[in-house]
């Protein structure tokens, strides 16, 4: 990292040396896996194609594909038919008394039935029909076909009239397929800012034990530059104790560090979706740099492009349409019904059909159909709570607006914060690097004393880590940040 010190450089190369020195705790096959380099990059790519909560997100995007092809389909032209034979006989008075009247059968018939976007049911039908009967007063009258072609109509006035009540379920599954698509990009979202969260931590962890590893070399040099002091009589050997107890120092928060290493790279292999042996290596120098949004613009994108803000909205929508409906249940029904039909009968096909091509036989009907609850009460009480409903998704989305506004004023006040330590972390590193040098050369003319280069020492190295803490912290933030206003897959080009 070029904003570094000289204790950064040359500490050891790669940390699979650092896991190569794990302790005997750690499995020999892991000891012996080589861990993977990765860049941010390539963790997403790899998360987005063994997550499976992504997976199942794209499962629940095809169920709802389903339904609103579904729904679509649903209303659609129904054809009938049928056909039938019957034969019997029926006992009848007469002037001779009681005679057994014989009656035969055979009939063809087919339907055509369509609800339109109004509501308004029609029906196309046609019949032809092939009959022997006997008569009492006329005998037998032999064989007779008839043929029959009629349309009906059935118009709602008040309930179910509508596109918007018709149409109800398709607007409702369109809706939850759009909420649908909101939670699988709430998801990606949030698993791009876990792993990314996650890689940083790794990098952090890293960037950690480089610096007690370089703190542990120099420690060592200034031990090995008062050994020489003491042979050379310029210096006691209890001078060397501090010196000695700071190196032991080092070496043991060495081993919490390299542990920490590889419980950061087994988290990492966890939201990858990878086996917890796998081992990864975070390869990039340091944190990207970004600017910090405005505040005003992260708001109003936050209030355009929340996945959350959005999945609400549809929630809202969703109870306006279930309150439509219970508000068109309450309604008694009252349908406008007509109905035309054209008869033909004669001893032939031929002329029945005739017949009826001349519509001299015709029957044409048109009314009212009324229907009205003795007591209406509980489709009434249907659409007060559906209301309702709607009044609590209403109120929910506040709530939910109010949360992500706090938690958005928040990070955007944690971020300016942390940018503000930044500079003067980075100021406290290089005066703690001066001081270290100073301590020093002041122990090397014999001015000052081992715990003043040990303490100095230490800042140094206090002050290392809080930089690259903040480094972290920054970047996280703004992931945070980037989440909330649903930019975080465009600047990361993920796809879900």
């Amino acid at each position: 990292m070029s904003s570094r010190t000289p204790l950064f450089v040359a500490v050891t190369g790669l940390i699979c040396a650092a896991v190569a020195f794990a302790p005997a705790a750690v499995s020999a096959q892991t000891q012996a896996q080589m861990p993977t380099s990765l860049t941010p990059a390539e963790a997403l790519e790899l998360a987005v194609e063994s997550n499976p909560e992504l997976r199942g997100a794209r499962v629940e995007t095809q169920r709802a594909d389903l339904l609103v092809e579904r729904e679509e389909n649903v209303r659609t032209p129904l054809f009938s038919a049928d056909a039938g034979f019957r034969y019997g006989q029926s006992p009848r008075l007469s002037a001779a008394g009681t005679r057994l009247i014989d009656s035969s059968s055979l009939t063809f018939g087919t339907r055509l039935s369509h609800t339109l976007p109004m509501g308004t049911q029609v029906a196309l039908s046609a019949a032809m029909g092939r009959a022997s009967r006997d008569s009492v007063e006329l005998g037998e009258l032999g064989v007779a076909y008839d043929s029959r072609l009629g349309v009906e109509a059935t118009h709602p006035l008040l309930r179910g009239f509508g596109v918007d009540i018709v149409e109800s379920s398709l607007r409702t599954a369109r809706l939850s397929r759009e909420s649908v698509d909101a939670q699988q990009m709430a998801t990606t979202s949030a698993l791009v800012q876990d792993v990314l969260a996650t890689y940083w931590d790794l990098w952090l962890a890293q960037q950690t034990l480089e610096i007690q590893e370089a703190a542990l070399e120099l420690a060592h040099q200034n031990l090995a530059n008062a050994e020489i002091r003491r042979d050379a009589g310029a210096l006691a050997n209890a001078e060397l104790i501090t010196l000695r107890m700071e190196v032991s120092s080092v070496e043991e928060r060495l081993v919490s560090a390299r542990n920490l290493v590889r419980q950061r790279s087994t988290e990492l292999a966890r939201v990858l979706g990878q086996s917890p042996e796998s081992q990864f290596v975070a390869v990039v120098d340091e944190p990207p740099s970004a600017e910090l949004p405005v505040r005003q613009e992260a708001m109003e994108l936050q209030q355009s492009q929340s996945y959350d803000l959005f999945r609400q909205q549809t929630n809202i929508d969703s109870a306006k349409i279930q309150a439509q409906l219970a508000d068109n249940d309450a309604l008694p029904r009252l349908d406008a019904v007509g109905s035309f039909f054209i008869d033909g009968l004669d001893r032939g096909p031929g002329g029945a059909l005739a017949q009826m091509g001349r519509f001299e036989g015709f029957v044409a009907f048109a009314g009212l159909r009324l229907e009205l609850p003795i007591n209406n009460r509980a489709r009434q009480a249907d659409a007060q709570r559906a209301h309702l409903a709607v009044r609590s998704a209403e109120i929910e989305y506040e709530r939910l607006q109010g949360l992500l506004d706090a938690r958005m004023i928040s990070l955007l006040n944690d971020v300016e914060a942390a940018r503000e330590r930044m500079e003067f972390a980075r100021e406290t590193a290089e005066y703690a690097r001066q001081n270290v040098d100073a301590q020093t050369a002041r122990f090397e003319v014999g001015r000052g004393t081992t715990f003043e280069v040990v303490d100095a020492l230490q800042r140094f190295q206090e002050a290392e880590l809080r930089v690259v803490e903040t480094e972290v912290s920054i970047v996280q933030q703004l992931l945070a940040i980037d989440d909330l206003t649903g930019e975080l897959l465009g600047k990361w080009d993920v796809i879900p």
